[in-house]
């Protein structure tokens, strides 16, 4: 995943899109550029924690809660 700069998983977001297929959470329809700070802050921790992982041979359980 470090290999993967922002930019990447950036390309795809689509507010537009997201906030009618009901994407969780549904943040986007309400700031829906506001919303792109937030996901690669989500993004860099999620890097960080598998990273991690990987980097101490161990596996990961990560929970999602909204």
């Amino acid at each position: 995943m470090r290999e993967t700069p922002w930019e990447g998983p950036a390309a795809h977001y689509d507010p537009e899109r997201m906030a009618p297929d009901d994407v969780c959470p549904n943040l986007w329809a309400f700031d829906p550029a506001g919303q792109r700070e937030w996901l690669q802050a989500a993004y860099e921790e999620l890097v960080a924690f598998v990273t991690g992982a990987a980097e101490r041979g161990q596996g990961a359980f990560m929970g999602f809660a909204y």
